[in-house]
């Protein structure tokens, strides 16, 4: 079983602020609203795909991810980055946690002007000693 998620946005760099509480003055981490926004519109979308490949629970074996990204500019730009986002916005929706996910992969090229992205989600099989 696998759904294949298409957008056509720029996936935000997973990076977080410190910001101070009013509480307790102790430091919290919080996330920047660019990557709110694209988690909530991945999530969307996301849970539109699971819906039309029929699909009405998260995944509960491991998973395997591959991430296409498409960049619209040539600024330098660490692919790594991009899985925060995605892998956080996809929990709960496409799988029921992302400590299920066992295997990450990912291209990126570069479009000017082009920004999208392509994520593939497998289930994997586990075998009889409970190896996926």
């Amino acid at each position: 079983m696998k759904v294949v998620i298409d957008g056509r946005v720029k996936i935000p760099m997973k990076k977080n602020s410190m910001v101070l509480t009013s509480k307790n003055g102790k430091p919290r981490m919080i996330k920047d609203q660019k990557i709110k926004n694209f988690e909530e519109y991945l999530a969307w979308i996301a849970t539109g795909e699971m819906k039309r490949n029929g699909f009405t629970k998260p995944f509960e074996k491991p998973v395997k991810l591959h991430l296409e990204v498409v960049f619209g500019d040539n600024y330098r730009r660490d692919l790594q980055n991009c899985f925060g986002s995605v892998c956080d916005a996809l929990n709960g929706i496409v799988y029921a946690d992302d400590c299920q996910i066992v295997s990450l992969s990912a291209t990126k090229r570069v479009e000017y002007n082009q920004w999208s992205f392509r994520i593939i989600v497998a289930e994997i099989e586990e075998d009889s000693k409970g190896a996926a």
